[in-house]
């Protein structure tokens, strides 16, 4: 049979069908993964206090109200992230995949703080509603994982994502639970801090903001245009 020839490696097939496997490109790839866990991050940080932000707000006129509009928050970042995802990886085809990529970070980081800070349902929504329209990356990782593997060691790396997002959802959860209005819950180390007290949610959101702003830096730095 003769040799089948795929990106950057050759299978030889001998007797036994023994397939030589191409090695992980970890440098690559452990930039990708990095990215990668902001996405779950930023949809699972708010789930732990979300209930108790929106009860905080002037619109909820009664206790029932909350799950309602709790409701839409969640709905506003899926809706956006799925009437733009496509355009997201169109729009990396025409400008290449690093620029995107790094939009989508920048913007992460960005709507994060400005959910923390939000004094009222009608900025909260906007800020959420952003957040997930600059959620785009992740089908345009997925572009860049098919355009540096090969077909020996494809399917491994694209089995990777799915346990970045739940890695992210945990740590995203734990932060939010975690962090919220620490006034109130870790009063020795923040009980005079003016700017918690003012904004009892930023303080989650600032984590996650730090962990965009860690996947920002590292691709600007490390990812590698492969378009």
């Amino acid at each position: 049979m003769p040799d089948t020839r795929t990106r950057g490696q050759v299978q030889t097939r001998g007797g036994a069908g023994a397939v030589r496997e191409t090695p992980l490109p970890w440098g690559k790839l452990s930039v990708l993964l990095a990215v990668r866990l902001t996405e779950p991050v930023g949809y699972t940080l708010i789930l732990p206090f979300m209930y108790q932000m929106v009860g905080d707000f002037d619109i909820v006129r009664d206790s029932k109200d909350i799950a309602f509009y709790a409701g839409l928050l969640l709905t506003s970042y899926q809706f956006l992230r799925t009437l733009t995802i496509m355009h997201w990886g169109i729009l990396s085809d025409r400008i290449g995949r690093r620029p995107v990529v790094l939009m989508g970070m920048l913007g992460d980081l960005l709507t994060f703080v400005l959910f923390g800070v939000s004094k009222s349902f009608g900025w909260a929504l906007v800020a959420r509603s952003l957040n997930g329209f600059f959620t785009g990356s992740g089908v345009v990782i997925k572009s860049i994982i098919a355009e540096i593997s090969d077909d020996t060691n494809r399917g491994r790396m694209m089995a990777m994502f799915p346990l970045m997002w739940h890695l992210g959802s945990m740590l995203g959860g734990a932060i939010g639970g975690l962090l919220v209005d620490p006034v109130k819950n870790y009063p020795s180390l923040f009980g005079n801090s003016v700017l918690f007290r003012e904004y009892p949610y930023l303080l989650p959101c600032l984590v996650g903001a730090s962990i965009s702003l860690f996947g920002l830096v590292v691709g600007y730095f490390q990812l590698e245009e492969t378009l």
